[in-house]
């Protein structure tokens, strides 16, 4: 007869397990409730339930909703950041990595997350308690586009204008992306890009000749 084999002991989390997971789990459902319904109908008893936690448990990590929709930005502008600069190490070098890397950037603006974004920023102009929340998001992602800048642009990221031209290029960038708050799904904003790139394209070019 052959031997029955040994049960699997499974290993019971700890506290701390469970609660870093629950958390994780509402911060995931807020981004969703964000990208998929706005933030009018991000209720706190909505994302609970797409969590799949009791309201008690939401209350005990995040005691208003503006914690917790801010603690989700914070998370995907991590999340965010860490892909970018990924996403930078694998561009090609030489001429076309400048028209490649502003892509990248466009691309991290004209999507979902973002229309999600302008809804929290719109919201923080008349609520003092979000945007109180939002100050210290907004600063790590200005940081995060100029090293996200620095890993693209190598060759001219030591002048002295070079934040600047980064900054117009994002301030052109996001210009463009609020276009699919009222045109969801049209592509007007991307025919523009193309226009949009070229002029850009040349600023960062004649930067680096010079």
């Amino acid at each position: 007869m052959t031997p029955m084999a040994a049960p699997t002991e499974t290993r019971r989390r700890s506290q701390a397990e469970r609660s870093a997971a629950t958390r994780d789990a509402l911060l995931e459902a807020t981004i969703t409730c964000l990208v998929e319904d706005g933030y009018a109908n991000t209720t706190t008893s909505r994302v609970a339930e797409r969590a799949g936690v009791s309201r008690g448990a939401h209350l005990h990590h995040f005691q208003t909703r503006s914690a917790l929709v801010a603690a989700a930005m914070e998370r995907l502008a991590r999340l965010r950041g860490e892909e970018l600069l990924l996403a930078a190490d694998a561009l090609p070098t030489g001429r076309e990595r400048v028209a490649r890397g502003l892509d990248l950037v466009w691309e991290s603006y004209a999507n979902p997350r973002f229309q999600a974004a302008l809804a929290l920023w719109a919201q923080a102009r008349t609520d003092p308690e979000l945007r109180a929340h939002l100050v210290d998001v907004e600063r790590a992602l200005d940081r995060q586009t100029l090293e996200l800048a620095r890993r693209l642009f190598p060759d001219i990221s030591t002048r002295a204008d070079f934040d600047r031209r980064v900054e117009m290029a994002v301030a052109t960038i996001r210009g463009l992306a609020l276009l699919d708050t009222l045109h969801p799904g049209s592509d007007r904003n991307r025919k523009q890009w193309v226009f949009c790139r070229a002029q850009l394209v040349r600023l960062f070019e004649e930067a680096s000749a010079q």
